[in-house]
């Protein structure tokens, strides 16, 4: 029985190179959890949007902005390194200031 599945080896402090301005991936869907790498560039932005499941946000690479509540008003500067959680329901949005790269685990009830 095999315990433990690679998934990726990310390149930290630096966003691989693309011709996308917004680039979405799926890296791991499972019973339980959905890994999602998001890299924005230019500007780019996640415009607001909600999942039901609660969320952790990790910025591996570059710098944003991530905005939360109904009208947005919470909000919390990503850079490399930075770790948010967001209980489900919540409206967010993510934006690159100019470019970013993160991980979005979203955890699923089983």
């Amino acid at each position: 029985m095999k315990n433990i599945e690679l998934l990726a080896n990310f390149e930290l402090n630096k966003i691989a190179d693309g011709e996308k301005l917004k680039d979405v991936k799926k890296v791991f869907d499972g019973t339980r959890r959905q890994i999602t790498s998001v890299v924005l560039r230019g500007g780019e932005m996640l415009s607001k949007h909600k999942v039901v499941e609660p969320i952790t946000v990790f910025c591996l690479a570059g710098s944003g902005t991530f905005r939360a509540g109904k009208d947005l008003e919470e909000e919390q500067k990503l850079v490399a390194g930075t770790l948010l959680t967001l209980e489900g329901g919540i409206e967010h949005e993510v934006v690159a200031e100019p470019e970013i790269h993160i991980l979005a685990t979203k955890f699923k009830e089983a």
